[in-house]
């Protein structure tokens, strides 16, 4: 061979030998796909939540990239894996949003891994609509404190609702100190309700227990209720509360307000002040706030000049008439009277002329209006006077107000009454709470500010007040 030509075939040969891509920089280690170990081959959620992707890819050849799909999700993502060194190994922790509107129950998600050598390896995990996020929740529940009456045959009623938004497990009632235990697997409303309503027989004699309810839902999320019992004789109860609504769920379903606290007078006395907002309005009276077990004190069906205390045949004092009734009641002698009266005190006078500023009546002036300052208060400032949400004067009884508003649950709401004023400032009159914790009557002009309320169900609800009485209620209308 000639030696130019020779020349040529040397520089023609180096060429081919030192230039390539870079896929062909590697070497092969074992020539495999990849391997997906997956966290999990199912992921349970629901439409609206976020969930995550877990899973190990590794490939000894080193990898390329890994692609997620599903076209229901319009999901289509890649993650480019050539960097300036080769990986090896990969965690994949993906997160993505399930759309609120997503209709249907099973969607698989593709997780496709692809190496150097342009090997792929192919895995899926299936997406259902089936997660249960949400513990259990008692609709009906007894009292923190409940007291029993020594009888020939002490009986506790108990009385409770849960409810799960997707499906109940187990419902265990336990009473440790009489060897009480029950487990219950069965269950109404495709196995979603519990409605319990049983006696239990105790001891006749003063003693104390603790009743403790547990219900578990089929994700394993569960909610507990615990109460102390008391055996005892009448006791001379702190507080008495006027209940008018006869379904213990109404008891339940309050923000606050109900049932009523009323007024104790002395040893076994209490008088209850209420307003009648129709003809024939019935009351009783109940020293638990969460249902009318296992004291409701009524008329005595048997001799209808005193009361009862036992819930299964009392009967209600009807209010013949529209207004306003005091009530006094011994609950230790069973005597009671009712009778209607007037307020002699005067109804806040709504839209008369109001200062803004008392000291300086050039600054002028806006119609008097209250409502309701706080947070969370939906067409209302924050904490801002000028700003609230306005309560209505009943037409027909100038004392009583109300407003309606739209709630969200989970939706954390506070307030207090307020006057309006335009420049942020806070006149009397304003009504605040007894106490910032399960706050029970009205203050005017003092008190204290109330703590978060939860709202536990979406809807419409209703606040009422009564300047009068200082007694408001704040509950759902539908």
């Amino acid at each position: 061979m000639k030696a130019k030509n020779f020349f040529y075939f040397l520089l023609i040969l180096f060429s081919l030998n030192g230039c390539s891509d870079d896929d062909n920089d590697y070497v092969d280690v074992d020539g495999l796909a990849p391997t997906i170990t997956l966290n999990s081959s199912n992921i349970k959620t629901e439409p609206g939540r976020e969930l995550i992707i877990k899973a190990k890819i590794e490939d000894k050849d080193g990898l390329r990239s890994i692609q997620l799909k599903n076209t229901d999700f319009n999901l289509n993502k890649v993650i480019d894996l050539t960097l300036d060194s080769i990986v090896y190994s990969f965690d994949l922790n993906y997160k993505y949003k399930i759309a609120k509107n997503l209709e249907g129950d099973n969607f698989p998600i593709e997780i496709i891994a692809t190496d150097l050598g342009g090997r792929v390896f192919q895995e899926k995990i299936m997406v259902t609509m089936d997660g249960d996020f949400t513990n259990p929740v008692f609709t009906v529940a007894p009292d923190e404190a409940l007291t029993v009456l020594i009888k020939t045959q002490t009986r506790l009623n108990v009385k409770f609702t849960v409810e799960d938004d997707k499906a109940l497990s187990i419902v265990k009632i336990e009473i440790p100190e009489i060897s009480y235990s029950r487990e219950i697997t069965t269950f109404t409303n495709s196995g979603k309700t519990l409605e319990f309503n049983e006696p239990i027989t105790l001891p006749s004699n003063s003693a104390t227990y603790k009743l403790s309810i547990t219900a578990v839902d089929k994700a394993g999320l569960e909610i507990k209720k615990n109460s102390t019992i008391t055996v005892s004789e009448m006791p001379d109860f702190a507080k008495m509360y006027l209940t008018d609504v006869t379904d213990a769920a109404q008891l339940n379903s309050d923000v606050f307000g109900i049932p009523m606290l009323v007024e104790r007078t002395g040893a076994y006395t209490y008088k209850a002040r209420y307003y009648s907002e129709a003809a024939g309005t019935k009351v009783r009276f109940i020293p638990q706030k969460t249902d009318f077990s296992p004291i409701c004190f009524g008329i005595d069906p048997n001799d209808n000049k005193v009361l009862t205390d036992d819930p299964d045949i009392s009967l209600p004092i009807v209010l013949p008439a529209k207004g306003y009734y005091e009530i006094n009641f011994n609950i230790k002698t069973g005597t009671y009277t009712f009778a209607s009266y007037i307020p002699t005190d005067a109804p806040i006078a709504i839209g008369s002329p109001m200062l803004l500023n008392a000291t300086d009546p050039a600054a002028g002036s806006i119609p008097l209006r209250i409502g309701l300052v706080g947070g969370g208060i939906p067409n209302a400032g924050s904490w801002n006077t000028a700003e609230p949400l306005i309560l209505n004067q009943n037409s027909e009884n100038k004392y009583l107000f109300s407003v309606e508003m739209n709630l969200t649950a989970g939706t954390e709401i506070e307030f207090i009454i307020q006057t309006q004023h335009s420049w942020g400032w806070w006149p009397e009159p304003y009504w605040r709470w007894d106490r910032g914790e399960d706050p029970e009557l009205n203050v005017a002009n003092g008190g204290e500010n109330p703590a978060k309320w939860q709202i536990k169900k979406s809807g419409k609800y209703i606040f009422k007040f009564d300047s009068h009485l200082k007694r408001s209620k704040f509950y759902p209308i539908d």
